[in-house]
């Protein structure tokens, strides 16, 4: 039985107050506080107040009889009775359940994408947080009939960030990260976000701050140990998860990054060979791109302790390309083109490979598509106007190999370019990088005056050492 003292206290905070029994459950947090109830004896107050016909008492009732919490049996069929007698008072917390029931199919409710929607607009128009995130999932991905419409998705998922909700917040800011949706492309704005639900403990948006502040993104600091701190705690909430498939992946994802800074002896991390390829075998064994990659690369070169094996890094890599990592990709394209790992030369397949990569924007696999156009390699038709193209996107990412290429299309007339002027400043910046072809070709363009460069040999002369020392 519910104490009596619980009992009238809640009473009276309600009379009071004015509040549902939402907030009367807050109050309950205090009374367990001082020992004066538990969970069994807030779930009988739920039900004494369902009885009579509260709305936010029977969605509360009905969350406990949803996960089996309050000494009740857990009962989908039971929750999904109290979550619509409170949706259909207009509770908008009811509401929210009863279309996350229809949208699993849960509580022996048909599975209905466009009944979950309906409620959940009800929700998210009374301001449920929950609700509104849902809600732009559906319209992020156009379900429950709803038009795919990434503004409107944009707009429920800032609404529930700004009431606080952690999924909204890493949501916005993975848009932010990637720049899709209507969104621009913006790391400051995603570090602010994934900071504000890392603050929660939100494990994910650790995760992805992590990563922030080992690159130096978003404007942050290049801080090896947060990042370490972050990673741990993340790995932490990860693990806590237990069966929920994302305690494994996201362990695996964490012990990947681990595994990079045991390998530098960074983050406050030991120099640890061995420990970095444990971190990586762990990640990769639970599926995660990156760790096959790195253990990888670490069997081609015979590093860390490990024994030089082609054949296993060829197959590591192929499980790294199979989900879309652009340097999982490029190295298997490699393998294929020496005829390496135990696989035989095949120049079509690495073309194809360089073409995936090359695709997302990864600099390195756009000049090598690039140099097989040149070629007419891979099966690809000799085209220098398609070469010039690949060499372009990749110099503008100030990729040096390709603004020399690109340079040496201008001065020499390929690919319908035509100038000295655009030759010099592209290969004045692959030599700023320390390309020592640039800087030869540099060094011949002062010498001569040309590219609307001065005659000056003897800065001339220092491009050459400086090409010549490499």
């Amino acid at each position: 039985m519910v104490g009596l003292a619980v009992w009238v206290s809640a009473l009276v905070y309600k009379q009071i107050t004015g509040e549902g029994w939402d907030d009367v459950a807050r109050h309950y947090v205090v009374c367990s506080a001082l020992g004066i109830c538990n969970e069994v004896e807030l779930a009988q107050l739920y039900r004494r107040a369902a009885d009579q016909g509260d709305a936010s008492a029977q969605a509360n009732l009905g969350v406990f009889y949803a996960t089996g919490g309050g000494g009740l049996p857990k009962d989908d069929w039971k929750a999904a009775t109290l979550y619509k007698s409170a949706a259909d008072q207009g509770f908008a917390g009811g509401q929210f359940d009863l279309g996350a029931f229809y949208e699993e199919g849960r509580g022996g409710l048909p599975k209905s994408d466009q009944e979950a929607a309906r409620l959940y607009k009800l929700a998210a128009a009374q301001g449920l947080r929950e609700a509104q995130f849902n809600l732009a999932n559906l319209y992020a991905e156009g379900r429950g009939g709803l038009p795919k419409d990434d503004q409107e998705a944009v707009k429920l998922y800032s609404l529930a960030a700004d009431q606080g909700d952690c999924l909204a917040q890493f949501a916005l800011a993975s848009l932010y990260q990637k720049g899709s949706g209507v969104l621009p492309q913006d790391d400051g704005e995603a570090a602010k976000l994934y900071q504000l639900a890392a603050d929660q403990d939100f494990a994910l948006a650790q995760l992805n701050l992590a990563s922030f502040y080992r690159e130096g993104r978003g404007g942050l600091s290049k801080d090896d140990q947060q990042a370490t701190r972050l990673y741990l705690k993340a790995r932490e909430k990860f693990a806590a998860l237990k069966d929920h498939f994302m305690a494994q992946l996201g362990v695996a994802l964490v012990d990947s990054a681990l595994g990079s800074l045991y390998q530098e002896g960074k983050g406050g991390l030991p120099k640890d060979d061995w420990e970095a390829v444990r971190r990586y075998k762990l990640a990769a064994d639970g599926g995660i791109a990156s760790g096959q990659f790195n253990l990888a690369v670490l069997y081609a070169e015979g590093r860390a302790g490990m024994p030089k094996d082609e054949v296993e890094a060829a197959r590591l890599y192929q499980l790294a390309a199979d989900q879309g990592l652009v340097q999982g990709q490029v190295n298997l394209a490699i393998f294929y083109l020496e005829g390496r790992g135990g696989l035989l030369r095949d120049e079509m397949a690495a073309a194809r490979l360089f073409r995936l990569a090359a695709n997302q924007g990864f600099a390195f696999a756009q000049y090598c598509l690039g140099v097989l156009y040149t070629q007419g390699l891979g099966g690809l038709p000799q085209s220098d106007q398609e070469a010039a193209r690949w060499f372009k996107l990749a110099a503008d990412q100030n990729f040096s190999y390709a603004q020399f290429a690109l340079g040496w299309f201008y001065e020499n007339g390929r690919g319908g370019l035509a100038s000295d002027e655009e030759a010099a400043r592209l290969y004045e910046l692959a030599a700023d990088q320390g390309f020592r072809f640039a800087q030869y070709e540099l060094a011949m363009f002062y010498v001569q005056g040309r590219g609307g460069l001065p005659r000056d040999e003897s800065h001339a002369n220092h491009l050459l050492v400086e090409a010549l020392s490499r």
